[in-house]
């Protein structure tokens, strides 16, 4: 049975960690929301944090029900996500920023969520596999 908790280990806290990612990582949209991610080293696959911008939703409740619909969609799909990135052996940090003006049902943002975390799998397998093949493929001729 998969495990569909979403641990304190899990999060991403540390907002040195999290400004880094705002400033180096890596962005891909998928509709309604945004990853902003980077390898790096932890102790589990995937640390995520999520955000809604406050300019976007001035109203707490707002922002809450919108944070409480991507952790929901994100901690029922996380399982394969784990997988393959333990699989590559990578440790990501991901941010998942809300970027829509107006609310959303959960089945969108679930549909964003799945699309976004499949083009960061396929995005880290890329560059795990142009890392090996430029450390390990001497030319023959």
């Amino acid at each position: 049975m998969s495990d569909f908790s979403f641990k304190k280990r899990e999060r991403l806290t540390s907002s040195k960690s999290i400004s880094l990612l705002f400033k180096e990582g890596r962005s891909i949209s998928s509709f309604p929301v945004r990853f902003i991610y980077d390898m790096e080293g932890t102790d589990v696959p995937v640390k995520m944090a999520i955000s809604v911008p406050k300019r976007l939703y001035k109203r707490a409740v707002d922002r809450n029900l919108l944070k409480r619909r991507i952790r929901e969609a994100y901690r029922l799909n996380k399982t394969e996500f784990y997988a393959e990135i333990g699989k590559m052996n990578q440790q990501v940090n991901v941010v998942i920023q809300y970027q829509h003006r107006k609310i959303v049902d959960f089945h969108a943002i679930e549909a964003g969520i799945l699309k976004g975390m499949d083009r960061v799998m396929k995005e880290l397998d890329q560059q795990t596999v142009n890392l090996t093949n430029n450390g390990a493929a001497p030319k023959t001729d």
